[in-house]
């Protein structure tokens, strides 16, 4: 059994999901799920648009599955975890296509379970008793599964096999009953060639295959899932795709005047006489309950493993210490299969369940394709044969049911508009939530602060985290130069980060001894330049986060953060807390490799007149100005690129600082193979190089990365790289990044 707790980076005991559900249990949510609204509404409806050929649609359906049950095993086995889909391609994708899959498999379990449950009420009222209002039945039931799911796995597990295996024996009991009256040679005679209606009927009953996915989204609660869940997928399907072709032909001959969702119902009368028949309809209700329950258990996993991933907010995963389940997820499955029942009709919900699913499943069978080459050294327990061949077959035949589904414009109108409406509520969430939000962790704790400061929002200030004592003097007079030229102020912040088990209001007051003095002095040289200055120290677990923190609640314009220059990780592209500050801050940043003592008077600038290097300029000229010292805009001329342009470049540039016509301003065209090379060599009669990161700022290959690092490294200058902060460009990155 799997530990029920674990310490989490909030410092609070998390409850885990246990491993109660072995193979028995899966196959039950497998079989359980397939074996549902799927064989006896769906038959009926499969007979009457296709005749016997419903066999061939079955059939066409559970190959299509076929494919993307393959990409499930494999990747289960290397992700033994809740959360299938979503998280196989979160693991492989960006995060707005990771968080796209996650949505498309929580409509599609929220869907495909509300056709379950209005082929329950459906079957409810056509044979036990008619109600005023047809879906009571079905929301009462829906009520009562959700419940049932709330208060564990273990129980709604036990439920599952026990309600599985009554419908098995009850199928083989009607398929026994009336085998006698199938004639094999009528079977062709009544067999319907159109391929385009046996396409749209495979369409039609895919969601009856779909229960593979369910089986790995309780990868979590599954004994030995490396095992386990292969078996269970492979089985399941092979026993539900046998039955369901008998069963396709023993409806087939039942002789009924009109097939509908009620035929299976209406043959079981005939061959099993009105006992038996009643005893099957009671079976088709019992089949479409313990698939209900199947796709709220998966379902409500799917958003579990988006919570603890980041892409739905984290309350939604929290798993309750009794029930050891995730409730809040489990009541937003259940209101949404809710409000599916009540607004779709039986045949839309299950078009509308399709194009979803078939969707998110494109999306996992290249997430195959992608991870194999992203990780190719990665142990892989079950490996599927044949990649890209078998992946690409599933992604054509998905495509294919998908074009069949064109057929029914209002389902698949209305699913794409959800998915949509999903997409725009990622982004609106994640455009309000306050940055430092991104980082696991506690708030930091104010410890001591320094000065009174102004809560003026029009106000210019700069933040300059304390970390080096050593170049703090030449911190301060860069950001007094900036902050004097626009009437602004000064933030001080010394970060003092303490162990995870800690919370941060508990620290040892003999932290204020030591960090006061230095804030203080730090203060005294920012006053000596003539611009006010405050100071604070923040106890946390996460210095980045406590940067965040106060950018945030001092309302701050620029962060202002010395750099080594370099990062020692590879995963890393400036450091650990620069990366998560230059991603998250809702400010312009500038990095500082600072060299030597001597104040910045000769500034190299490489420029283009992207929005970066603009910045640069801008606060370029605010150094120079204090420092009494010039500018040399530069462009580097390679062997390919036109020297012509870059001298057009360079001119539009020197327009730009019309405004500011004290500096003293030169230009100058580098002419190396190289563009690194050629700043680095031009750098030797400067003082400082000054960047503007990403994007057409300066060079394509300009941005927070290998060519601000490689001049850093290889120069004994100062360097300093700006970027600039833009809402719109912010939010992107804040969607799409890590």
């Amino acid at each position: 059994m799997e530990q029920s707790h674990k310490q989490n980076g909030n410092n609070k005991i998390e409850t885990e999901l246990s491993r109660d559900l072995g193979l028995t249990s899966a196959l039950a949510i497998g079989i359980g799920t397939m074996i549902a609204a799927g064989i006896f509404t769906l038959s009926g409806l499969a007979i009457r648009n296709v005749g016997s050929a419903a066999i061939v649609s079955f059939l066409l359906a559970a190959v299509v599955a076929t494919f993307t049950a393959l990409t499930y095993c494999e990747f289960v086995s290397i992700y033994p975890r809740t959360g299938e889909g979503y998280l196989y391609a979160r693991k492989t994708f960006a995060p707005p296509l990771a968080y796209f899959v996650g949505w498309a498999l929580f409509l599609g379990y929220a869907s495909s379970c509300a056709f379950y449950i209005a082929s329950l009420s459906s079957y409810f009222n056509e044979f036990i008793w008619h109600s005023p209002i047809e879906s009571v039945f079905g929301i009462l039931m829906l009520i009562g599964l959700t419940l049932l799911n709330i208060k564990g796995t273990k129980e709604s597990g036990k439920f599952q096999i026990w309600v599985t295996a009554a419908k098995v024996v009850l199928l083989i009991w009607f398929i026994g009953g009336g085998l006698s009256f199938v004639e094999i040679d009528e079977v062709m005679n009544r067999f319907n060639s159109d391929l385009v209606k046996i396409g749209s009927t495979a369409a039609l009953v895919f969601i009856t295959f779909f229960g593979f996915s369910a089986i790995a989204a309780s990868a979590g609660e599954v004994k030995n899932p490396v095992k386990t869940i292969p078996r269970a997928i492979f089985i399941s399907m092979s026993v539900v795709t046998l039955l369901y072709t008998l069963v396709v032909l023993v409806v087939l001959f039942a002789g009924l005047e009109e097939y509908t969702e009620a035929s299976m119902g209406e043959a079981a009368q005939k061959f099993l006489g009105y006992v038996g028949g009643y005893v099957i309809i009671a079976g088709a209700i019992f089949s479409m309950i313990s698939a209900s329950n199947a796709s709220i258990m998966a379902g409500s996993r799917v958003l579990l493993s988006m919570s603890q991933l980041g892409h739905m907010p984290k309350e939604i995963g929290i798993i309750n210490i009794r029930t050891r389940t995730p409730i809040m997820a489990v009541l937003l499955v259940g209101g949404a299969i809710m409000l599916f029942a009540i607004a779709l009709p039986l045949e839309d919900l299950s078009y509308f369940a399709n194009t979803v699913l078939l969707l998110a499943l494109i999306l996992v069978n290249v997430a195959l394709i992608v991870h194999r080459r992203k990780f190719p050294d990665i142990e892989r327990p079950f490996k599927v044969p044949l990649v890209p061949l078998l992946p690409i077959l599933g992604i054509l035949a998905n495509l294919y049911l998908i074009g069949q589904i064109f057929q029914h414009p209002i389902p698949l109108i209305l699913a794409i508009g959800s998915l949509l409406l999903g997409v725009l509520g990622f982004v609106a969430w994640k455009g309000a939530q306050a940055e430092q939000k991104a980082i696991p962790g506690l708030d930091s704790h104010i410890a001591h602060s320094q000065g009174k400061g102004t809560m003026d929002k029009n106000k210019f200030r700069i933040l300059v985290p304390i970390s080096n004592p050593y170049n703090i003097e030449n911190l301060i007079q860069m950001a007094s130069s900036i902050a004097k030229a626009r009437d602004g102020e000064i933030w001080l912040l010394r970060v003092v980060t303490i162990p995870e088990q800690l919370p941060p209001t508990s620290f040892d007051e003999s932290v204020i001894d030591q960090e006061g003095p230095m804030l203080k002095k730090a203060r005294k040289y920012a006053e000596q330049h003539g611009v006010s200055a405050h100071a604070l120290i923040r106890v946390g677990h996460n210095v980045a986060r406590a940067i965040l923190e106060t950018s945030n609640e001092r309302f701050c314009d620029l962060i202002l953060l010395g750099w080594k220059g370099y990062s020692s990780s590879q995963e890393k592209i400036l450091g650990t807390i620069t990366d998560d500050v230059v991603r998250l801050a809702r400010t312009d940043i500038i990095l500082a490799k600072i060299v030597g003592d001597d104040p910045i008077k000769k500034i190299l600038l490489p420029t283009a007149g992207g929005e970066h290097a603009r910045c640069a300029e801008s606060y370029a000229t605010s150094i120079v100005t204090s420092n009494e010292g010039a500018i040399t805009l530069c462009q580097v001329v390679t062997p390919t690129s036109d020297e012509a342009t870059s001298q057009q470049n360079l001119d539009r540039a020197v327009e730009r600082f019309s405004a500011a016509p004290d500096i003293k301003l030169s230009t100058t065209l580098i002419k190396d193979k190289s563009v690194t090379e050629g700043i680095i060599h031009e750098s030797e009669a400067y003082d400082a190089v000054m960047v503007g990161a990403a994007g057409k700022s300066i060079y394509p290959q300009i941005m927070f990365g290998s060519i601000p690092e490689a001049i850093a490294r290889q120069t004994e200058k100062t360097v300093i790289v700006v970027k600039h902060y833009h809402p719109v460009k912010a939010l992107l990155g804040r969607v799409v990044g890590e």
